[in-house]
């Protein structure tokens, strides 16, 4: 499976390959990790090939983003619920260069079409804390709507930010003019 985003970019199925370059390296780069729980914990390379390895298939479909031959970021539909028809979307961009450049938008719109047209999702959601500016631009963009907060939920920086719960249904989606 390859998604193409433009010319240079596209999303392929992440692989353990993969963990031999930077993508490790993210998990541990406080930038990267500050509005998520990721990068609390040192994890090790065995620990991400073995987290590719083991990856249910059936449930998580996760990719990585790639600008030519370089891996990015990685973007999923995870916690696939098929008899619920729906999905979590999360994404990671790990080289902070293309921070701000669109490429995670791109890479929202195309699995969350892939999501809603080839999996047949009816709603795709989404969690990020309140001060997450990327993601919630994101979130905004992907016309997706606020469904709850969870006040004081995660603990970020040192104090306890609102989780900011969206989502999109297929229909709204599919209205959308990307």
């Amino acid at each position: 499976m390859k998604i193409v985003l433009n010319k240079d970019f596209f999303l392929r199925p992440l692989c353990e390959l993969d963990v031999d370059g930077n993508y490790p390296l993210w998990f541990n780069d406080l930038l990267v990790t500050k509005y998520s729980s990721h990068g609390k914990f040192f994890k090790s390379k065995n620990f991400f090939k073995k987290y590719i390895l083991e990856l249910d298939e059936e449930k998580n479909l996760v990719l990585a983003i790639m600008h030519n031959r370089k891996h990015i970021g990685n973007i999923s539909l995870q916690n696939i619920s098929f008899l619920d028809q729906n999905a979590e979307l999360a994404i990671i961009l790990g080289e902070k260069k293309y921070w701000g450049k669109g490429v995670g938008l791109k890479a929202s719109i195309e699995i969350c079409r892939h999501g809603f047209k080839n999996l047949n999702l009816k709603k795709i959601y989404c969690g990020t804390a309140k001060n997450n500016k990327g993601m919630n631009s994101i979130a905004k963009k992907l016309g997706m709507k606020i469904e709850g907060v969870r006040k004081n939920h995660l603990f970020l920086n040192n104090k306890f930010e609102d989780l900011l719960e969206y989502s999109i249904f297929k229909k709204e989606f599919l209205k959308i003019n990307y």
